[in-house]
């Protein structure tokens, strides 16, 4: 570790120092290998904390023979970027590896390249720059830009690249690392214009076990040891990526978690829906046995029973659900599956375990969408306070159409159309309501990223590689088109 050289420096590598002080490790991990990777996520240390695969992938490449992986995480601050693990700057690191799971977060890495002088597209760089790879869940299809902007993409699970990775993994100059790739399956790289012919897929999640090894004292998992049990999702809703580009789903089997249980007292649950998990009731029995504290990410209301319930609420006093729209009308075009009388039992059985606070994902800006279905949310939210809620959360969103999707040759609307919509919305929605929309020109850019094809990703980069401002760029570009 080198010492910071200025004042600036030094406060950079405290601010990380601190975030890596209030780490709990449950697993012993060794970062010795002579090929060094650098695994970023490109958003902030809080996120990067709660997001269970990045901290998979940094185990994972430790135990590749001859890696030694190193975290780092962005902030605006940052120019020297230090690693969480060892305060090594990152132009140590011979590959660059971006986890990579929101299209705005690209913005971000954009920001990284410039300030350590590293050329936007492939094409421009030379032996002495890193290799720039990307892998993570925009990584289970292909994005154009990533095309131009990456030298290596990795489409899939990391487990089972793991075999294949050890043999590739070794010091080596930039060209012969890049050339190495070319025999994997599930890679591309796109500068020998090779195409990835298969995305990699782990089939048992026994055999790895998805249990973080440490626990972050900040973020949305605070505290908390974070177990996937489930990967994928068995449902068929239009506009979601996971459930057209992870399936088949995969469960981890029940008799795995008393062990990982034994790690720590808090552990928050991931799946794509808690509730779909095929041994649920046992599943309680055993959380209830070990008397550690519970969270869970996303509920699917028409699983939800009092068994369950009754469980979840002696460990939260709110949950979660994503609903989509309040018409059953357009949820049967969204293939969401939901019909009223379900969401109703659901909302009634809640109250009755006596929940009180409620979060209520929703989304706008269908062409099939009628002024009738905006204002039916605030029906809901009204029916919500009715029923005994006495904090409703309501998260509204435009629809993006993605890549890999049912509606992937959907448009986004135009932004005067959704700031229409969003007005009937809002003049539907009861005072005591807490509402959230998401911001329609991250979205535009949400939507831009993820649709933009190879030529307009040359031009974009290209503007960006001259200016200071990527995100303003993009915005330009993205209104433009």
């Amino acid at each position: 570790m080198r010492r910071p050289r200025d004042t600036r420096d030094l406060k950079e590598q405290n601010l990380v120092a601190r975030l890596k002080a209030g780490e709990k490790y449950v697993e012993k991990i060794e970062t010795k290998g002579d090929l060094m990777v650098a695994l970023v996520y490109p958003n902030t240390y809080e996120l990067a904390a709660s997001n269970l695969g990045f901290n998979l992938v940094w185990k994972y490449l430790n135990q590749l023979e001859r890696v030694r992986c190193e975290r780092f995480f962005f902030d605006e601050s940052f120019e020297r970027f230090y690693s969480i693990d060892s305060l090594t700057p990152i132009d140590q690191f011979a590959i660059w590896a971006f986890s990579f799971h929101f299209e705005n977060d690209i913005v971000n890495v954009m920001k990284l390249l410039l300030r350590k002088s590293v050329p936007l597209r492939n094409i421009d760089r030379s032996q002495s720059h890193p290799i720039i790879l990307f892998g993570g869940a925009l990584c289970y299809t292909e994005l154009p830009l990533l095309n131009v902007l990456a030298d290596v993409i990795l489409h899939g699970d990391i487990e089972s690249m793991l075999t294949q990775l050890d043999r590739v993994l070794r010091p080596a100059i930039r060209s012969e690392l890049l050339q190495s790739f070319i025999d994997l399956p599930f890679a591309t790289v796109p500068l020998h214009e090779k195409k990835f012919q298969t995305v990699s897929q782990c089939h048992d999640l026994d055999s790895f076990v998805p249990a973080s090894v440490l626990v972050p004292e900040r973020g949305e998992f605070a505290h908390k040891l974070l177990v996937e049990i489930e990967r994928g999702c068995i449902h068929r809703c239009a506009y979601c990526m996971m459930g057209k580009l992870k399936k088949p789903a995969r469960f981890l089997s029940l008799q795995k978690l008393p062990q990982i249980l034994q790690r720590h007292d808090s552990v928050g649950l991931i799946a794509s829906n808690v509730t779909d998990y095929p041994w649920l009731d046992e599943l309680v029995d055993v959380l209830e046995e070990s008397g550690i504290s519970v969270s869970v990410s996303s509920l699917r209301m028409d699983r939800l029973d009092e068994k369950f319930l009754k469980f979840l609420k002696k460990h939260q006093n709110s949950f979660t659900v994503a609903l989509e729209s309040a018409s059953e009308r357009l949820r049967n075009i969204l293939k969401k599956d939901l019909t009223d009388a379900q969401v109703e039992r659901a909302f009634e059985l809640a109250r009755k375990m006596g929940f009180e606070e409620v979060k209520v994902y929703f989304m706008f800006g269908f062409e099939e969408e009628s002024e009738q279905d905006l204002m039916a949310i605030g029906d809901m939210a009204k029916h919500l306070l009715e029923l005994g809620f006495k904090t409703v959360k309501l998260s509204i969103n435009p629809f993006i159409p993605k890549r890999g999707t049912e509606f992937e040759k959907r448009t986004m609307q135009d932004e005067k159309i959704l700031r229409q919509k969003m007005k009937v919305i809002s003049s539907s929605l009861p005072a005591r309501v807490k509402v959230d929309f998401e911001s329609l020109k991250h979205s535009r850019i949400q939507f831009f990223i993820n649709r933009m094809d190879e030529d307009l990703a040359e031009e974009l980069l290209l503007k960006v590689q001259k200016c200071e401002s990527p995100e303003r760029v993009i915005n330009d570009v993205a209104r433009a088109v």
